[in-house]
Order: C-alpha cells, then sequence, then structure tokens
C-alpha cells in the first residue's frame, strides 16, 4: 500500500476472524486483530485488519501468502 497503516479484509460470511487468529499465528506466522473489536454492536465477526506499520516490505510480500494459503485450506 502507498499510504495508511491498515488493511481492512473482510472475509466469507460465516468466518470467525478470532476463531482464524490461533491457526494464523501458529501456521502462517501471520498476526491480525479481529475485526468484531471495532464494531460497537460485536458484529463484524468476519472481518479483520492487518497492520503494517511496523513491517518490512519482505514481511508484507512473504505474509500476505502465507495468509491467504491458510484462508484457502
Amino acid at each position: 500500500p502507498e499510504g495508511g497503516m491498515f488493511v481492512w479484509v473482510t472475509l466469507p460470511e460465516g468466518a470467525d476472524a478470532t476463531e482464524l487468529l490461533a491457526r494464523s499465528v501458529k501456521e502462517a506466522r501471520v498476526a491480525f486483530v479481529p475485526g468484531n473489536a471495532f464494531y460497537a454492536d460485536g458484529t463484524g465477526r468476519n472481518t479483520l485488519r492487518l497492520s503494517f506499520t511496523l513491517a518490512n516490505r519482505r514481511a508484507v510480500t512473504e505474509g500476505i501468502p502465507r495468509l491467504a494459503a491458510l484462508l484457502k485450506s
């Protein structure tokens, strides 16, 4: 990304980013913030926020495919 600090991701309906987080950290070595933390009404369970402020370009270009592979599995 050219600007900003975060990328917002919407997963398919029924997906739960909170449940996915532990697997993502363990298997893909990618951490994120489950999106429901940003919804006052507790919805948004199928969303997540990726931060790239502290990650270098290599970490981002390697991490995104690992996260994508996990999501496809």
